[in-house]
C-alpha cells in the first residue's frame, strides 16, 4: 500500500489540533478542522465522514473535568483504503497518546501543536500502518477477535444451557413430588369413595328389606300380625274338619257294605 493513501493525521483537544502529521502537502488540515468543528465532545464516538474521494475517520473520548473538551484522533485516507486500515491504525495512535501523555497534560493544552513533539510518533504508526504487512496483520488480528468473540459466545450459550438444564431438573423434580402426591391423593380417594359405595348399597339393601317388612306388615296387621295368624288357624281348622268328613264317610260306607253282605247271605 503507498503511503499516499494517508494523506493527513493529527490529535485534538476540542477543536484545537496539539499535534498532526502530513506525509503529502494538501489541504486535508482545512477539511480536519471542518470536521473537528463538528464533533461533539459530550460523547466518545467512531465515525467516519465522506468527502469528495477522500474518507475522514475519528474517534472520539468524552470530556470529563480534567480534559474539558475531549480528545479527537483522526486520519484523513483516499476512498480506496478499507476503513479497517485507518481505525487499526488510530487505536495504535489512542493507546501511545495515552502512554505517553497525561488527562492533566492534555487538559492543560489550549494552543495549537502544544504536543508538537508527538507528531513524529503519528507519522512512524503511519508508516507502519501503510505497510501491506501491517493490512495483513490487522486482518490475522481481525480474524483472531472474530474467533475470540464467537468462543466467548459460546461459551456463555454453554453456560446458559447449564442454568436452563438445571432448571429444566428442578421442575422435573418437582413434578414427579407433585405426581407422587397427586397418586397418593388419588387412591386414598378412591379408597373413601368404595367405601362410601359399599355403604350406600348396604343402607339400599336395609331399605328395600324394611319396605318389605312395611307392605306386608300392613296387609298382615302390625304389629301382632293377627291377620294371617287368623288366617292360617282357619285353614289348619278347615282342613282338620275335611279329614274328620272323609273319616266318617268311610265308616258309613263301611257298614254299608257290612249290611249288605249280611243281608245276601241271609237271603241265600
Amino acid at each position: 500500500m503507498p503511503a499516499s493513501n494517508f494523506l493527513y493525521a493529527c490529535v485534538a483537544h476540542g477543536t484545537t489540533v496539539v499535534a498532526d502529521y502530513a506525509p503529502l502537502r494538501s489541504n486535508a488540515n482545512a477539511v480536519a478542522a471542518l470536521i473537528l468543528a463538528k464533533i461533539p465532545s459530550e460523547e466518545g464516538q467512531k465515525l467516519t465522514y465522506i468527502h469528495n474521494n477522500w474518507l475522514v475517520h475519528y474517534i472520539t473520548t468524552a470530556a470529563n473535568g480534567i480534559v474539558p473538551g475531549g480528545v479527537t484522533f483522526l486520519a484523513i485516507t483516499l476512498s480506496t483504503v478499507p476503513r479497517r486500515v485507518p481505525f487499526a491504525y488510530l487505536l495504535d495512535v489512542q493507546r501511545k497518546f495515552n502512554e505517553t501523555f497525561t488527562p492533566e497534560q492534555v487538559g492543560q493544552c489550549e494552543e495549537p501543536y502544544a504536543l508538537a513533539s508527538f507528531s513524529h510518533t503519528i507519522g512512524q504508526l503511519m508508516a507502519k500502518a501503510d505497510s501491506p504487512d501491517a493490512d495483513r496483520a490487522n486482518v490475522v488480528r481481525q480474524e483472531i477477535n472474530q474467533v475470540k468473540d464467537i468462543m466467548s459466545q459460546n461459551i456463555e450459550r454453554v453456560i446458559e444451557r447449564g442454568e436452563r438444564i438445571d432448571i429444566l431438573v428442578n421442575k422435573t423434580d418437582h413434578m414427579n413430588q407433585t405426581a407422587f402426591a397427586f397418586r397418593k391423593r388419588s387412591t386414598a380417594l378412591r379408597r373413601e369413595m368404595w367405601w362410601k359405595n359399599k355403604r350406600l348399597v348396604v343402607l339400599l339393601v336395609i331399605a328395600v328389606i324394611f319396605l318389605i317388612y312395611v307392605l306386608v306388615g300392613f296387609g298382615c296387621g302390625l304389629p301382632s300380625w293377627q291377620k294371617c295368624t287368623r288366617r292360617t288357624d282357619q285353614n289348619q281348622q278347615n282342613n282338620n274338619n275335611n279329614v274328620d268328613g272323609n273319616a266318617n264317610a268311610a265308616g258309613n260306607d263301611v257298614d254299608m257294605n257290612a249290611s249288605m253282605h249280611m243281608g245276601s247271605m241271609m237271603h241265600n
